[in-house]
């Protein structure tokens, strides 16, 4: 926001200098980033935060003046003279708002027999210190308006405007405008324009449209005072890439109550320095009471806040100086009214801020000590850095993958949600491509292999911890996942899994159930982990449908489930000084008995010298009945009181071998 250090006066008596005032702007929370002299002028350059729309214009910053120098706001007199009053204005125009939601409220104004010519010296010279161009005495006086009170205005050519009309309408996709600067636009059906009769002549809140702009030949002209709805305007702005002063102060809000000021004051102006008639009246579309927002404010709690005690009556001296108004001051509370141009004011702590950037934030003083005290690690955090840990030793790479994916890539990966269950969906998406939040990791890892085989990197090892999105009836349900990608076959992964369970101190019964549910992974090779009974993963190599021309594995856990389970209480036992002795078998079974079973089965026999129980092998081959396959693996046996002898491991592998025929029916392998 560039204003005229001369032009300020004329709203505000002070006697500061232009790098006092740009020192004591900038301690008011108001940064000036530069101050240029323009001939006899200053141009005062000042960073406007998005939420202070209020500072847009020259009334507000002469309000923070006033504030800050304990001066008095002098507003420009509003007193039209009705002698040049003609005819009402609803015989000229008519307005229709059909979209009362992105325009709230709109407001139409004619003078008639106007004489267009080039601005008075003094409006130029201002125009131009704050970098506008001057055009003609009516589009300088709405732009002048604009900067002084912050409310963007808009003169339209009313002759040019078929048949007398206007309509507050969204565009007809396909509708074509070409703005005043020149620029030719297609129109959205989610745009907002405003039209005569046969088509748009002004994009609402942006810009207007070139074949009604005021010219030299103009003799009645229509003056448009409007609110519209900021996120509409900034939307429509970035899509057909116009941006203007409108549409920067449309889009951050503008004060509600001061379409009549801005409105008056231009048709003043206009008679004054143009001539003409004012037509009797304005047309007010859509005009509601504004409500004043009501706030308290605790004095123990600003105190608390700011860490200081400020004298009771300069607080309300304070907020009735930036023109906020105090209707109750009882022991400790505040009762304050917000003015309708102060929309970023909503809350106690924004009172507060009001207070405290007045009350000037170097006198607020600082503490010297700062006690630091140092947090616990959470479970959580303990568990994620203790994988990240051992994951990264592995050789695996972490990643990071947005949340909002595809559902079309999302296709096979719905891992954790059951059939006829949809994903969570996103209500304004940025992209409509990417329009669900994931409910897993897998997808998007898969698209990291894919990046990274397409660059020449083929054999890469990649994991994810992260939040997947369940749907529920309420709010999302999030869970926590460990997603990893390996180049390597389903037996490697499983060791990972089995290393991270021991690593992590769960000794919970753990179980791999053949999966085939999804097209991820290949029927043969896929397995449903289960602990105690639930479901905490999923595990298989890659499915050819996927296209990776090298073999993958595909593992995703529920991080949650490891938590819980985890233990890090460190037992000490010392270790046995007896060999262990070990035994190697194959067995043949029925194809549908999975190893879980078989493990099972020898660990519920509680034999006390039992240490492990290992998977190395399955074979199938001519020397294998039809429907049978061979399992191989060994089992260690170690005693911590003595050396175990042959006979002993002998009888206890017959044990085994005995509970292996009688409940699974299987058979030890003689070729």
């Amino acid at each position: 926001m560039k204003i005229s250090y001369e032009w300020l006066k004329d709203y505000v008596c002070f006697d500061l200098s232009p790098q006092m005032l740009a020192e004591k702007l900038t301690n008011a929370g108001l940064v000036v980033a530069g101050i240029e002299p323009v001939e006899d002028d200053y141009c005062v350059d000042i960073e406007i935060t998005a939420n202070r729309s209020d500072c847009l214009g020259f009334i507000g910053i002469a309000r923070e003046v006033a504030a800050m120098t304990k001066g008095n706001i002098q507003r420009p007199e509003l007193g039209i003279d009705i002698s040049s009053v003609s005819d009402d204005v609803s015989q000229f125009i008519k307005v229709e708002v059909k979209e009362p939601i992105l325009c709230p409220e709109y407001t139409a104004r004619v003078v008639r027999n106007i004489t267009v010519k080039p601005s008075p010296e003094w409006l130029q010279k201002r125009l131009k210190c704050i970098g506008l161009r001057p055009v003609n005495n009516v589009v300088d006086i709405t732009n002048y308006i604009m900067m002084e009170s912050g409310q963007p205005l808009h003169a339209f050519d009313l002759d040019k405007v078929a048949g007398r009309q206007i309509q507050v309408r969204k565009a007809e996709s396909g509708e074509e405008i070409v703005a005043i600067n020149g620029a030719r636009r297609v129109l959205f059906h989610d745009m907002l324009v405003i039209a005569d009769e046969k088509r748009p002549i002004a994009i609402a809140g942006v810009m207007g449209g070139k074949e009604t702009e005021v010219t030299e030949s103009t003799k009645n002209i229509l003056i448009e005072c409007a609110r519209f709805e900021p996120r509409q305007v900034r939307r429509t702005s970035k899509s057909l890439g116009i941006v203007s002063d409108s549409s920067c102060r449309f889009e951050r809000g503008t004060d509600p109550l001061g379409l009549d000021y801005a409105s008056k004051r231009t048709a003043k102006l206009i008679f004054e320095h143009a001539g003409g008639e004012i037509c009797k009246g304005v047309i007010d579309v859509g005009a509601v009471r504004n409500e004043a927002k009501k706030v308290v404010l605790r004095i123990d709690r600003l105190q608390k806040i700011l860490g200081l005690e400020i004298n009771r009556d300069v607080i309300p001296d304070i907020l009735t100086r930036l023109q906020f108004k105090i209707l109750n001051y009882v022991d400790n509370f505040i009762d304050v009214e917000i003015p309708s141009f102060r929309g970023d004011v909503s809350r106690e702590i924004d009172l507060i801020e009001e207070v405290s950037r007045m009350y000037g934030y170097n006198n607020i003083p600082t503490k010297t000590s700062i006690s630091i005290r140092g947090s616990k690690k959470s479970k959580y955090e303990t568990v994620e850095d203790f994988i990240r840990e051992i994951l990264i030793g592995l050789g695996f790479y972490e990643t990071k993958t947005f949340s909002i994916v595809n559902y079309a890539f999302l296709g096979g990966g719905n891992l954790w949600i059951s059939e006829g269950e949809e994903a969570v969906e996103i209500v304004n998406p940025l992209r409509q491509e990417e329009s669900v939040l994931r409910t897993s990791l897998l997808p998007s890892l898969i698209r990291v292999k894919m990046h990274n085989a397409n660059h020449g990197y083929e054999q890469v090892k990649l994991f994810e911890i992260a939040k997947v999105y369940l749907k529920r009836e309420k709010l999302p349900h999030e869970k926590n996942c460990l997603s990893l990608l390996e180049a390597a076959d389903f037996f490697e992964g499983k060791g990972i899994v089995q290393l991270l369970l021991k690593n992590l101190k769960i000794h919970a019964k753990c179980e791999w159930v053949n999966f085939n549910e999804t097209r991820l992974f290949k029927n043969e090779r896929a397995a449903k982990i289960l602990l105690d009974g639930k479901t905490i993963g999923y595990l298989g190599e890659a499915s050819k449908e996927l296209g990776f021309k090298t073999l993958c594995t595909l593992l995703e856990l529920d991080m949650d489930a490891l938590v819980e389970k985890a233990n890090f209480d460190k037992k000490y036992r010392t270790p046995s000084p007896y060999p262990m002795i070990m035994r190697d078998f194959a067995i043949l079974v029925d194809e549908g008995i999975a190893w879980a079973s078989i493990e099972n089965c020898i660990n519920n026999l509680e034999i006390s010298t039992l240490k492990e129980v290992h998977y190395f092998d399955i074979y199938r081959g001519k020397q294998i009945p039809e429907g049978k396959k061979s399992i191989a693996f060994n089992v260690s046996f170690q005693s911590h009181d003595r050396t175990l002898k042959s006979e002993e491991v002998d009888n206890e592998s017959d044990v085994i071998l005995d509970a292996l025929y009688k409940k699974l029916g299987a058979e030890l392998r003689k070729q």
